[in-house]
């Protein structure tokens, strides 16, 4: 068994790479589209998950004090409710989800209006009504069974075999700790592609395309390496299209919305329009050096082979 690392699992992954992006694709999809549905754009969910990020920051400080202190799901707001905001700045906040400035400002004043946020002592926080605590429990059990899923897919692969019921056991168990990191890597994941794409609603109708390629290719070996060398591999994902009228209903994006992101991606030659029946599907010149690029999606790799890594060193699987 090779020693435990974030490079050998972005090996692994790489080697396998069609049949990981099978899941993880589809994980990242409906947490972008829970994520829209949720705040009405990714934008504002990208600056909630900022916030929330920082919440379980402050309550894993707490082990500073108190070693014993309980971290698990099942005490989540009631250490939710002991926790005092901090102060950050609106520069800070800019800088982590590259928005400008006023519209930060503007959005935060949107979201203490929604009361997904609210100020405490003075300063802005993570402190949602009731109703959106009721809400929470059941999109985030979602989120802990597909990260679940994927870890489980990357331990078989590292020959480190667990089951998904243990590890959401697990999760849940260490609820902030893992949740901190989780919302990490999103935020990070979400600030590569906004530098790519400057509109996070393409990156999710992006991945509902891209899902359906690797849904038909999954059982064939195709690691990232082939994939960029040969792009003609791509050609085949004429025969997994899919409809405006689709993604709209899963995304909850407005049809015409859709229609417009989607010409776009075809403006950008990332995807194409069958003319006949109307549908789009993934072209191979998506792979060039300024789109979907080989760089970019190794830094997609990297940044949750990383996160992957803290997970599976956490639950102290003996290497």
């Amino acid at each position: 068994m090779q020693t435990l690392s974030t490079e050998a699992i972005e090996v692994k992954i790489s080697e396998h790479y069609i049949e990981y992006q099978y899941f993880f694709l589809e994980f990242q999809s409906k947490f972008l589209s829970d994520l829209y549905s949720r705040y009405q754009n990714i934008e504002n969910g990208n600056l909630v998950l900022h916030f929330a990020k920082q919440t379980h920051q402050n309550i894993l400080r707490q082990k500073d004090y108190d070693l014993n202190f309980d971290i698990s799901y099942e005490k989540f707001w009631h250490n939710h409710s002991i926790i005092k905001p901090t102060q950050r700045s609106l520069i800070k906040i800019t800088g982590d989800i590259l928005l400008p400035k006023e519209t930060v400002r503007r959005k935060i004043l949107q979201l203490i209006k929604q009361k997904v946020l609210g100020k405490k002592n003075k300063y802005v926080g993570w402190l949602p009504n009731d109703q959106y605590k009721q809400n929470y429990n059941i999109f985030i059990h979602r989120e802990i069974e597909g990260i679940s899923k994927l870890i489980s897919f990357v331990c078989k692969k590292l020959d480190r075999p667990i089951s998904r019921e243990e590890l959401s056991k697990e999760i849940k168990k260490k609820f902030s700790f893992y949740w901190f990191h989780y919302l990490g890597v999103q935020l990070k994941y979400l600030r590569l592609w906004n530098k790519q794409f400057k509109d996070p609603e393409l990156i999710l109708i992006f991945l509902h395309v891209a899902h359906l390629f690797t849904s038909k290719e999954k059982i064939k070996n195709i690691s990232h390496k082939d994939l960029y060398e040969d792009p003609s591999l791509l050609k085949e994902f004429i025969n997994a299209s899919i409809s405006a009228t689709s993604i709209s209903e899963i995304t909850k994006i407005p049809r015409a919305t859709c229609i417009r992101k989607l010409e776009f991606l075809v403006k950008l030659k990332i995807i194409s329009r069958d003319k006949i029946s109307k549908r789009y599907y993934i072209i191979p010149s998506a792979v060039t050096d300024n789109l979907i690029s080989k760089k970019i999606t190794g830094e997609v790799v990297k940044l949750f082979s990383n996160f992957f890594f803290i997970c599976i060193r956490a639950l102290n699987i003996k290497t």
